[in-house]
């Protein structure tokens, strides 16, 4: 940001990062959008006839576009009544959307604006319907000759069929830029930039060229775009686009204010005394690392698609993910030379032609596509896997393996063995001792173990801004039906584990910057993003994570606050009120940003099990900031204060959204139940029995909600545990779940010490809990032996803590559980005992 160059250099490196931009905007992100529109006009008379709840308009249409936008329904003169319903259904007469649209009666005769935003399969038939809504309207249509519209089917009206007719209306289509329009924009946008670079060279070849420093110019162009931003964020939440309560747009209004002055104190802090981060140097010698946080943050990436995987080939195919990524994390340790030499080329084109037959051996034209991709993951996997195998074999020849910790090196063992040995059909036990027992190795022969937890740290907060990412496009705050916010899982106790794991990364990475210096220009990075961490956290509503991750925060807080009595106390105090600062100042921010981004971008993501949950058309469709559907912060306020602190629902239902709520769910309720329900008192009956989901804790599997008592905050869980207790044996189970009282079988025990002991068998269990102990004193003493020479070396301490905490009351010690991969991690220089 010092370097000093010449104002001109300047100006043009300005015109080629815009100009770049807008290239990659172009291509390959193709964000900018055309409307393509197909009139179907009648030649020749035009009928008309009522269209009301009982006689409805059909039209065949097939997809021309995957993106349908609107809709231009022509009404005539005599349509009256407030609304009308558009609804399309696909092939398999499956509703694809409703929309109910106002009649207005200025726009009479003419064109009705339907807004539709659907994705369609081009070539796919679709039906159109027209129907009144306690109104009477009148739409045309006639002769259309079928060569001028192929894309036109059968038109029915009151169930007969109209040969040789077509609705009068307008099909509004939204797609990214044809080819023609992107080269196009494309060859102006390069002419634009070469004639302003021209000109400024020409500019300054008549005038002095002073001299300027990269952050002047930083400034001077972010400073008015973000000025511009936040005029604009402002002026939306004051016309009321986000909704027209008064809480959540004073709430807006805080966060806009608030954002605005994180990011201007971003762009304008005095860096005086900062050196840059990632420079030429800095790149060039720590291209392994960076290679290796990215794979370790795909190996959690596959972790979390694991966790959220409906059915067995789901996990199948995210374990070879993550197992790709974790391979990629090993040889990331290896010497360039050790990776590209010719015995390595011979290997790997022996392994490839072994593993293109065994794919073709294996496949089949049952396969569906993720089975094939499952295959694809094995033969990359097993490649991998024997370069790894035969460069680790070469360098223990070698005899450059680090001095081991005998004692905790020998846990470590002895605990793969068990778990080998009691498997119990398990095959993942097997994989996560080959894995780590291969990671271990090569770590104790690399050269640069003192980086090991800010690669681990850095993997972890990559693949959370990507997920979060991921989240602010296409995962929805929405407010009746699924309040505490899942993130990018299906439920928000997996959600809830895993960002735990990433409190842990943030913590130790905020803490240690803040025992070197509590300057805010040092540390303002580090607390926005624990701010941000804590406010999804915050989100998920769960006591449980709450509980695991306050106590682990306090206790990093003390591990690492530094000093004796007053001074620590001091310290303590100090790093407590920053901790807890950011997050006060993040969470509005935070919230208003997941919030309202998801619905302006109208492109939602639901797994299968959540469209049972919440489906509300305005929130999969149509940018509707306004709808009460999306989350609000009267409604976030009263299912917090139920959760958290056991006040009664409906105590801060500032605007009434619980009387909405059960209004507009037992009319669902109603739709849904026509055969149980012989008249309308019997299916409000049936609605008054079912719960709100949005104010319900999780319930484990085979746990009936009516046996859960007032005060039991372990909603079930301790029914569970007994039922496992009573069911432990010596050598363990093949099955994870044990048989409930009501004859259900458990999913798991929602607690990583039973599971343990119920999988491979008691001494198992036993060994397991020891090991933790060992684990934590370790990590401990590692702590303060390292902490002024390893960067986050109270790492493997506080991730004990979580994870042991945590596992009281979740499952989550698994290959394939983020919690369980980044302990295995953590503990990984703890094995020996040189850093």
């Amino acid at each position: 940001m010092k370097k000093i160059v010449y104002k001109s250099r300047a100006i043009q490196a300005v015109i080629l990062i815009v100009a770049a931009c807008l290239l990659v905007s172009l291509w390959p992100l193709r964000i900018w959008h055309e409307t393509v529109s197909t009139e179907v006009i009648p030649q020749g008379e035009i009928f008309s006839e009522v269209v009301d709840e009982e006689k409805t308009i059909l039209q065949e249409i097939v997809a021309q576009y995957n993106h349908m936008d609107t809709i231009d329904v022509y009404l005539d003169e005599n349509s009256h009544g407030e609304t009308f319903f558009l609804r399309i259904l696909d092939e398999q007469w499956q509703m694809v959307c409703e929309e109910e649209t106002a009649i207005l009666p200025e726009n009479l005769p003419g064109f009705q604006e339907v807004v539709i935003d659907v994705d369609m399969e081009v070539g796919k038939t679709y039906f159109v319907i027209l129907q009144g809504d306690e109104s009477e309207i009148f739409s045309g249509w006639g002769p259309v000759p079928a060569e001028n519209t192929p894309y036109m089917g059968m038109l029915y009206y009151a169930d007969s069929s109209q040969e040789g007719m077509s609705l009068m209306a307008r099909y509004n289509y939204s797609m990214p830029l044809r080819k023609t329009w992107v080269f196009g924009l494309g060859v102006l946008i390069v002419g634009i930039t070469a004639f302003a670079i021209l000109g400024v060279r020409l500019w300054y070849k008549k005038k002095e060229d002073k001299l300027t420093t990269v952050e002047k110019v930083f400034k001077r162009v972010m400073n008015p775009i973000v000025a511009a931003g936040v005029l604009i964020c402002i002026g939306a939440v004051l016309a009321g686009y986000c909704g027209n309560y008064l809480l959540d747009n004073t709430v807006y209004f805080v966060s806009v204010v608030l954002l605005a002055l994180i990011l201007f104190y971003s762009i304008n802090h005095d860096r005086v005394g900062q050196p840059p981060i990632f420079t030429r140097d800095y790149l060039k010698s720590h291209l392994g690392d960076l290679i290796q946080s990215v794979a370790i943050a795909g190996a959690v990436a596959g972790c979390c698609e694991y966790m959220s995987g409906l059915y067995d080939i789901h996990h199948t195919v995210a374990e070879r993910k993550e197992m790709l990524w974790f391979s990629l994390a090993v040889l990331a340790m290896f010497k360039w030379k050790e990776i590209v030499n010719a015995y390595n080329l011979i290997y790997l084109g022996a392994a490839g032609l072994c593993g293109y037959h065994y794919y073709q051996m294996n496949l089949t034209e049952e396969m569906d596509e993720l089975a094939v991709q499952a295959l694809k993951y094995t033969v990359w996997i097993a490649i991998l896997l024997g370069l790894i195998v035969i460069r680790t074999l070469i360098r223990l020849c070698k005899r450059k393996l680090t001095r081991v910790s005998y004692v905790y090196a020998a846990l470590i063992t002895v605990f793969f063995a068990l778990i080998i040995i009691f498997r119990n059909g398990r095959w993942w036990s097997v994989a996560l001792a080959v894995a780590f027992g291969l990671f271990y190795l090569n770590y104790g022969m690399w050269e640069h173990k003192e980086r090991i937890f800010v690669n681990i740290a850095r993997g972890i907060i990559i693949q959370f801004m990507w997920s979060t990412g991921y989240a602010l496009l296409h995962r929805p705050y929405v407010t009746f039906r699924n309040a505490r916010y899942t993130h990018i899982f299906h439920t928000v106790t997996i959600t809830a584990s895993y960002l735990t794991i990433v409190e842990c990364a943030t913590a130790v990475i905020l803490l240690s910057k803040l025992r070197k210096s509590r300057k805010l220009k040092d540390c303002y990075k580090e607390l926005v993003l624990f701010g941000v961490v804590s406010s999804y956290m915050l989100f998920t509503m769960s006591r449980t994570a709450f509980l695991a991750v306050g106590i682990t925060v306090l206790f990093a807080i003390g591990m690492m606050a530094g000093g004796r009595k007053l001074k620590f106390l001091k310290n303590y105090g100090k790093n407590l009120g920053m901790l807890l600062l950011s997050v006060a100042v993040c969470l509005p921010v935070t919230f208003t940003v997941q919030r309202n981004i998801p619905a302006l971008v109208s492109d939602p993501f639901l797994y299968e099990i959540e469209y049972s949950m919440y489906c509300p058309e305005d929130v999969m469709r149509g940018r509707r900031l306004w709808s009460k559907n999306f989350m609000r912060v009267g409604r976030f306020i009263d299912v917090f204060a139920e959760k958290i602190f056991s006040i009664p629902e409906g105590t801060f239902d500032i605007y009434g959204e619980i009387e909405e709520y059960e209004r507009t769910h037992k009319d669902r309720i109603k739709a849904e139940i026509p055969d149980e329900a012989e008249d309308e008192s019997r299916a409000l009956e049936i609605a008054d029995n079912v719960e709100l989901v949005a104010s319900t804790d999780y319930v484990p599997e085979g746990v009936p909600k009516e046996a859960l008592k007032d005060e039991d905050y372990t909603n079930g869980r301790l029914d569970i545990f007994k039922s496992y207790l009573e069911q432990l044996n010596m050598t363990g189970h093949e099955e994870m779940g044990a048989v409930l009282k009501n004859g259900e079988i458990a999913t798991h025990a929602h607690n990583i010490y039973l599971q343990v002991a119920y999988d491979h068998g008691i001494p198992v269990g036993i060994f397991f809990i020891l090991l933790g102990i060992g684990t934590f004193i370790r990590s401990c003493l590692y702590y303060r032996r390292e902490k002024d020479k390893i960067t986050y070396a109270s790492f493997p301490a506080v991730v004990s803590v979580a994870v042991a905490v945590a596992g009281m009351v979740e499952w989550i010690f698994h290959l394939s559980n983020p919690c369980g991969l980044v302990l295995m991690l953590a503990v990984t220089p703890l094995i020996f005992r040189e850093s």
